[in-house]
C-alpha cells in the first residue's frame, strides 16, 4: 500500500486490523488454545475485498506493463477488440496470453516480480492450465514446465456469473 502512495499511518491501522485476529477451534466440547494465522485474511472480513483489490493492482500493472513492451501478447475476443491479459475476481486470477515461450517467461517473471512484492505465493496446486486444441503437445510440456504448473484443464467449464 505504501508503494501505491498510501501514508504510513493509514498502512499501520489497516495492517493492525488485519495482524490482530486470533482463532480457536472448537472440536466436540474441547476449545483449543488460541493461536494467529501466519497467511492471509479472515473469511468474510468486510476488509477482504477492498485489500484484494489493492493488492492485485500490483499484479494487473506488471501485467499491463508487459503487453504494452510487448513481452506477453493478450488474447482477442474479436478482431477488432483490444487484447485481454487477465481477468481478477474474488480470490482467482484468468491470465490470457498466446501459447509460446516468450510470453511464458513473461508470465514467469511477472509473477515472480509480484510474489517477491507482495509476500503472496501462487499456489501451483490449485493452478491450471488451458490450451487451444490447435496447441502442439511439444509447446504445452514446454511451457508448463516453465510456468510450474502439471495441471492441464481439460475438462474445466467456467461456472461464472450468469449473463
Amino acid at each position: 500500500m505504501l508503494k501505491l502512495g498510501f501514508r504510513r499511518e493509514w498502512v499501520n491501522l489497516i495492517m493492525q486490523c488485519v495482524t490482530t485476529v486470533e482463532y480457536k477451534v472448537r472440536i466436540n466440547a474441547d476449545e483449543s488454545e488460541s493461536f494467529k494465522p501466519s497467511r492471509g485474511l479472515r473469511q468474510g472480513d468486510p476488509l477482504s475485498p477492498y485489500l484484494f483489490s489493492l493488492c492485485t493492482e500490483g499484479l494487473n500493472a506488471l501485467l499491463s506493463h508487459a503487453k504494452e513492451n510487448g513481452n506477453i501478447s493478450g488474447v482477442k475476443v474479436c478482431r477488432d477488440a483490444p487484447p485481454v491479459t487477465n481477468l481478477l475476481f474474488a480470490d482467482d486470477s484468468l491470465i490470457l496470453m498466446k501459447a509460446n515461450q516468450h510470453n511464458a517467461a513473461a508470465l514467469k517473471s511477472a509473477l515472480d516480480l509480484y510474489c517477491a512484492a507482495s509476500g503472496q505465493l501462487v499456489s501451483v496446486e490449485k493452478s491450471s492450465i488451458f490450451f487451444s486444441p490447435n496447441t502442439k503437445v511439444e509447446v504445452r510440456e514446454h511451457l508448463c514446465t516453465t510456468l510450474n504448473i502439471m495441471t492441464e484443464a481439460l475438462n474445466d467449464k467456467y461456472l461464472g456469473l450468469p449473463a
